[in-house]
């Protein structure tokens, strides 16, 4: 493991070459994972720091989980058209248990597949399928999965495992005849789960990353079949807060539960968080991760890298 810190966004940048592979005749695919980005901070970091994170590492393609993306609960239309544009830099994104939280889910459902919804919700038709995106610069395509966790969550979902169970043999096979990536979002409050997935489609997916609780966890690797995972990238947007909201709309919750106060999205100390993926373009699977954290306020870089132990 190595580790990069940096005090100013030049000299990240200027660092940051040296602190990933080189090019090589079999080629890398970089993929950045990012978990859930917490309302209107969260969007303004990530339109700050993504397309020149994207341009400077040669980042091939991004994802965010966006299930907080209007003030804490759900998606609109105009807030995943902005994220959306190439400006923005945000090529899918995922959700989790808020959904539903807006309406237009359905309508954005409808007219674009580059919002995936959690493949194993209940009576959604069509809600299984996985969806492939074009990568660019790369022959092969990214199959994204998006699953939600079954322990403790306030809502029923299929199995995630049954699910996996079907589909692993094709995606196996997609990945090791040259065809396709595949990186999953577990959206769980069980780190088991998260680990557990992770576990079952090692040598098929090139990375996994946990979302849902919000706090960047320490236990990057990558394991000896090639599959990078983490099993809470952590959210994007405000840690001056619990779990994204102002400490007066939530710490009443805990003490005076009876008094019920209005929930708000946390302006302070924005963090961005995410899980970088350098991936072979011969075998599609990862030969080094990197978990990153930016802090807005302190401009504070941190950049934690894993290899393969092949390598």
């Amino acid at each position: 493991m190595s580790f990069l810190h940096c005090k100013s966004k030049d000299a990240f940048f200027e660092a940051l070459p040296s602190a990933l592979l080189p090019e090589s005749s079999e080629g890398i695919v970089r993929i950045l994972l990012m978990g859930d980005v917490i309302g209107r901070p969260g969007r303004k970091i990530v339109k700050s720091v993504l397309p020149q994170l994207k341009h400077r590492a040669k980042i091939n393609f991004a994802t965010v989980n966006g299930e907080n993306l209007a003030g804490g609960f759900g998606i609109t239309q105009k807030i995943f058209n902005e994220l959306t544009t190439s400006a923005a830099g945000v090529d899918v994104i995922t959700m989790g248990n808020h959904w539903c939280d807006k309406p237009e889910v359905h309508a954005i459902r409808k007219s674009s597949n580059r919002m995936v919804l959690p493949q194993n919700l209940k009576n959604l038709e069509g809600v299984e399928l996985i969806p492939e995106f074009e990568i660019p610069g790369s022959r092969r395509s990214l199959c994204v999965i998006n699953l939600m966790g079954l322990f403790a969550m306030k809502h029923e979902y299929n199995d995630p495992f049954e699910f996996l169970e079907k589909v692993r043999p094709v995606l196996q096979a997609k990945v090791s005849g040259g065809q396709s990536i595949v990186v999953i979002d577990v959206h769980a409050e069980a780190s088991s789960e998260k680990q557990a997935i992770a576990w079952f489609m090692d040598g098929v997916a090139a990375g996994l990353i946990g979302t849902h609780t919000h706090t960047p966890t320490s236990d990057e690797r990558i394991t000896r079949k090639g599959t990078a995972f983490l099993t809470d990238v952590g959210m994007t947007g405000p840690y001056e807060s619990v779990i994204g909201m102002t400490l007066a709309g939530s710490m009443p919750r805990y003490f005076t539960p009876k008094q019920k106060k209005p929930q708000e999205v946390s302006e302070k100390d924005l963090w961005l968080c995410g899980f970088l993926l350098e991936v072979s373009e011969s075998t599609g699977l990862t030969l080094a991760a990197h978990r990153l954290q930016y802090r807005e306020d302190s401009e504070e870089w941190t950049l934690r890298t894993v290899n393969t132990p092949n390598l």
